[in-house]
């Protein structure tokens, strides 16, 4: 049996695994390969496995890793992440595992033996259009017509304004871009969606900022893996604003959008230990039906 691993190009992975894509393997094939990080194993010359990684936030991420029926158990997936180890030459590397995972335990199993460590638990809400319209239209609207408003005016009598990315003078996009090293104080990396892996991924019709006295004061960014199937991406506000009620403003933004697309699901992730966004999420979101989830990040550092 004779393995070796190379450095593929999107349209060698089109011709090993033709037969065995999906949208989500295709999109992460794709921005993987751009990046020149997808890893090809071939063994005694026939396409064994593979596996997707982007570079971002000075860390190597997994995005998404697939083996062929006929070679699971074989431990292709041990030595694609390995290799990846072993490439990263003192940078970080990151794994999400979803708990639904068929093989989830031994996929823990492989990164721990391999020197990973658990580093944080997401959990996961994912929600359909059917859903989502039931619950604009007989919980959100009538709660903005009782008591959603009163936000609304409260915060244009301070002279906030809302921009969507489209719409946005691009000097307030500027601030977004550097909002790590500015005023603004951001504890996120946003660059990769401005010229990185994720640039051609964000929804900028659905994603908004909001402005006071010409400063970033918060920003609600949406992606999207296609035109119908969306997630939040990143949201966050300026300290001087927390807890007062700001990123609402931008949630009414952005839930009219999405209804108006006809979105046909949308996903969006906490962190376990993030208790404000869990607590804020858990408000908005009141009465949508949704499915949740948990994923477990590893880390090999």
């Amino acid at each position: 049996m004779e393995r070796k691993i190379i450095k593929g190009t999107y349209r060698d992975y089109i011709f090993l695994f033709g037969d065995r894509r999906t949208t989500y393997s295709d999109l992460s094939a794709k921005r993987s390969a751009a990046e020149k990080n997808l890893y090809i194993m071939i063994e005694d010359n026939m396409p064994a496995g593979y596996i997707c990684v982007n570079f971002e936030e000075n860390l190597f991420k997994v995005n998404y890793a697939y083996t062929v029926p006929e070679k699971r158990c074989h431990g292709v997936f041990t030595e694609l992440l390995k290799h990846l180890t072993e490439l990263a030459d003192g940078y970080e590397v990151l794994i999400t595992i979803p708990e639904r995972q068929k093989n989830f335990d031994s996929i823990v199993k492989i990164c721990k033996s391999l020197g990973f460590s658990q580093d944080g638990i997401l959990k996961i809400f994912r929600t359909n259009w059917a859903a989502m319209r039931d619950w604009k239209e007989n919980y959100f609207d009538k709660f903005m017509e009782t008591q959603g408003h009163k936000y609304l005016e409260y915060f244009s009598r301070r002279n906030f304004k809302t921009y969507s990315f489209n719409d946005a003078p691009q000097k307030y996009l500027e601030q977004l871009y550097h909002s790590q090293e500015n005023f603004f104080e951001n504890p996120f990396e946003v660059k990769n969606f401005f010229d990185g892996s994720y640039k051609n991924f964000v929804a900028k019709d659905l994603s908004f900022i909001a402005v006071k006295n010409d400063k970033l004061s918060a920003y609600y960014l949406i992606t999207f893996s296609d035109d119908k199937n969306i997630f939040v991406g990143q949201t966050a506000v300026a300290k001087e604003y927390l807890n007062s009620g700001l990123m609402f403003i931008l949630c009414d933004k952005v839930i009219r959008a999405i209804y108006d697309r006809k979105c046909e699901s949308l996903t969006f992730a906490v962190y376990s230990d993030n208790l404000p966004a869990l607590k804020f999420d858990a408000k908005v979101t009141r009465n949508l039906k949704f499915i949740e989830s948990r994923s477990y990040e590893y880390l090999f550092v």
